[in-house]
C-alpha cells in the first residue's frame, strides 16, 4: 500500500509571520509601549529538521505541530499549522517521523520519554533534532501579535535572540514592521536558524 503524500490546506488558522534576528533593543522597547497584553512563558521544544525547509515541525508536550509555508508576500511569510493526532493526519515525511517516536502514546495513557523516543532518529540521516528552551514575551498590538524569544539550544548552550510579529493583516503587519524599524532584516524561522 503507498502512502499518499498529505499537503497542509489553507485553514483560517494560517497567519503571516516575520521573524528577525539579535536583540533588537530599540524594537523590544516600542513592542513594550505599543502592546495592549503582555504575557510570560517558558517552554520546551524539540524540533524535527527536514531538508524541505517550507516544512517546521516541532514537539512540545508529545504533541507534534507541523506548520507548512503557503506562501510568501512582501517580506512575511505565511504558514498554515496543524496538529495530527495520528500517523495517518500528519504529513508525509512526518507521518512516519511521528510512528517512529510513538507520539499516540500519550494519548493512550501510556508513559512516554521524547528523549528515548529521539534517541530512535539516530540512524536517520533526513532528520535533525533540536532540543531548545525558550523564554518568551507575548504581546498583543490590535489584532496582531508580536513575540520577543530567547531561545537556548540545549545541546550546546547557545542562546539566540529572535522577534516575530504575525497576524492575518498584511497591511497591518508591514505597518507594524515599518514603525518598530525591522524592514530592512532578513526573515528566518527558528527551524532554519537551527539548521545553519
Amino acid at each position: 500500500m503507498t502512502k499518499k503524500r498529505r499537503t497542509l490546506t489553507d485553514p483560517p488558522r494560517a497567519r503571516y509571520e516575520y521573524r528577525v534576528w539579535g536583540r533588537q533593543r530599540k524594537a523590544r522597547k516600542l513592542l513594550e509601549k505599543l502592546a495592549s497584553d503582555v504575557t510570560e512563558e517558558r517552554v520546551k521544544d524539540c524540533y524535527l529538521l527536514v531538508a524541505d525547509s517550507s516544512w517546521n515541525a516541532k514537539v512540545r508536550d508529545n504533541t507534534l505541530k507541523v506548520k507548512q509555508l503557503i506562501a510568501e508576500d512582501k517580506g512575511f511569510e505565511r504558514w498554515s499549522a496543524d496538529r495530527p493526532r495520528t500517523a495517518d493526519d500528519a504529513p508525509s515525511p512526518f507521518d512516519d517521523l511521528f510512528e517512529t517516536l510513538q507520539l499516540d502514546r500519550p494519548q493512550r495513557g501510556k508513559s512516554y520519554d521524547l528523549y528515548d523516543a529521539v534517541s530512535r532518529l539516530d540512524s536517520d540521516p533526513n532528520t535533525q533534532v533540536v532540543f531548545v528552551k525558550k523564554k518568551r514575551r507575548r504581546y498583543t498590538v490590535g489584532d496582531l501579535r508580536a513575540e520577543v524569544t530567547d531561545i537556548k539550544i540545549v545541546e550546546t548552550s547557545e542562546v539566540l535572540h529572535t522577534l516575530q510579529i504575525e497576524g492575518q493583516n498584511l497591511d497591518q503587519l508591514i505597518r507594524l514592521r515599518k514603525k518598530l524599524g525591522l524592514r530592512d532584516e532578513p526573515n528566518l524561522a527558528v527551524h532554519e536558524a537551527l539548521a545553519d
